[in-house]
């Protein structure tokens, strides 16, 4: 569509104007062509000023589009395919009913999700414009026993991209919350289907939401002491659209290295990333609460910790949280 054209070409060029009629050469269309895509790309909400010189996309505009991220993005796979929904419930729960059958690397977002969930069936606050909300195919060819690698191996993705976008440096709660001075930034929801017989993985899909902006006042109440956006950090908020293209771009790194069973580049940097090393924590159980000291995670990237009286145990992701001890 030469709307879709138009945007990746003023997304090339953000904050530079283009000339209506070298645009117009370019993608091979009538100047009117070119006009009508630009007072389209006005309608859906794009901030594109037109002056003599040409069209210029204001450099502040936060639009979430297809073509947007497209022409942000250097992948080989991951996001060639992309859908951005006005609103949905989750979006890995509308991956998984929808587009299960979509390529590897087929991404979805959405502007905001009425029902967004997280880990251990927690929500996830999801508000209009406020944050990145995205889910992402995968077909790993993984035993299902490393499964687990790839939410670390999206953590260090989205850690990366963060300090690419903004120049913040993240830590991560074991084993998939993304902080800031302990404040949560980002949450991902890894899931599968498993092939019965077989016990393969048939697909993965990882979902990653990211609070760009919070309205704290408006934070459910259980939220408040918690959650966290990068604007309560830098002035330097990345563009969603830009946030998006680094989390493929560094997740396709991550993700390759997980492929070729190079685990060792991935779990060493979690590590790096890792927070509350030797400190106390909270470890919540279905078996009762607890307090212990976090001493790292092991190679298959479960958790070590150590109990009060010195003996060590290994935890599993399953049904284990873990809280600091203020």
């Amino acid at each position: 569509m030469v709307k879709d054209e138009v945007l990746q070409a003023l997304e090339a060029c953000r904050g530079a104007r283009l000339s209506g009629g070298k645009l117009a050469e370019k993608l091979g269309v009538s100047r009117a062509a070119i006009w009508k895509a630009v007072e389209s790309l006005r309608t859906d909400g794009l901030q594109i000023d037109a002056a003599p010189g040409g069209y210029c996309l204001d450099s502040s505009d936060d639009s979430l589009t297809e073509p947007g991220i497209a022409a942000l993005l250097h992948t080989k796979c991951l996001g060639h395919k992309l859908l951005v929904m006005r609103q949905t419930d989750s979006t890995n729960t509308a991956l998984k009913q929808d587009y299960a059958d979509q390529p590897e690397g087929f991404t979805l977002l959405a502007q905001t999700q009425t029902a967004g969930r997280g880990r251990l069936g927690r929500s996830f606050y999801s508000p209009p414009g406020g944050g990145l909300y995205m889910s992402v195919l995968l077909r790993p060819q993984l035993p299902l026993a490393q499964f687990n690698l790839l939410t670390l191996a999206a953590a260090v993705a989205v850690c990366r991209a963060i300090n690419a976008c903004c120049g913040l440096s993240p830590t991560i709660k074991w084993v998939n919350d993304i902080l800031l001075d302990g404040k949560k930034l980002c949450g991902i929801l890894t899931e599968a289907a498993v092939e019965g017989e077989t016990g393969a993985i048939h697909y993965a899909i990882v979902g990653i939401g990211v609070n760009l902006r919070l309205d704290h006042t408006s934070l459910p109440d259980a939220l408040r002491p918690v959650a966290g956006a990068l604007a309560d950090f830098t002035s330097q908020v990345p563009r969603r659209a830009a946030l998006a293209a680094a989390i493929l771009e560094q997740l396709e790194r991550t993700y390759a290295c997980l492929s070729a069973g190079q685990t060792a580049p991935i779990l060493d940097a979690y590590r790096a990333h890792l927070c509350y090393i030797d400190q106390p924590i909270r470890v919540l159980s279905p078996s009762g609460a607890y307090e212990a000291i976090c001493r790292g995670i092991n190679d298959q990237g479960n958790l070590l910790i150590e109990r009060p009286d010195g003996t060590r145990d290994v935890l599993q992701s399953g049904e284990i949280s873990t809280r600091p001890v203020c």
